[in-house]
């Protein structure tokens, strides 16, 4: 990722930005989520799938998020690297976890994960055009298959 330094304010813009998009998904404003990626945005992961557009993002999100329901979802990055490129485009790049408060308060996490992003302006507001998430897992599919449930 060839590119610019980093300024504080791009950083901070985009802190800012992680803040306000992940709660739009732990609260269940799926649309909202939706609409903080570009039109034709994608959201890929490193098990093949892939979400492409604003329909199969509200579609893929809403999927993954009713597994959890009953139970406060919170996405914890660490990390975060910024670089601005020469394009206009935004490289990040962080470090995810996601915690889960079930409703007698216990507190269980899924696998951490790797995040690359990439952003875009329009507008003047920060858009991801691209999502590509690797789970520090050796088999991933566990996730999707009902070990939530095996939890409860």
């Amino acid at each position: 990722m060839a590119g610019t330094t980093t300024d504080a304010d791009l950083y901070c813009e985009v802190v800012q930005y992680y803040a306000r998009q992940m709660p739009l998904m732990e609260e269940g404003r799926i649309e909202e989520y939706a609409a903080t990626f570009t039109e034709d945005g994608v959201f890929e992961h490193a098990m093949g799938w892939r979400l492409a557009g604003r329909e199969q993002l509200v579609e893929g999100t809403r999927t993954g998020v009713a597994r959890y329901a009953g139970k406060a979802m919170r996405h914890w990055y660490d990390r975060i690297t910024v670089t601005a490129a020469e394009d206009g485009e935004v490289h990040c790049g962080y470090l995810a976890m996601v915690s889960l408060v079930d409703e007698e308060g216990r507190v269980s996490f899924e696998p951490s994960c790797t995040v690359r992003d990439v952003l875009v302006r329009r507008d003047g507001e920060l858009l991801t055009r691209y999502r590509f998430i690797r789970h520090d897992t050796a088999d991933p599919t566990r996730i999707w298959e009902g070990r939530l449930a095996e939890r409860s």
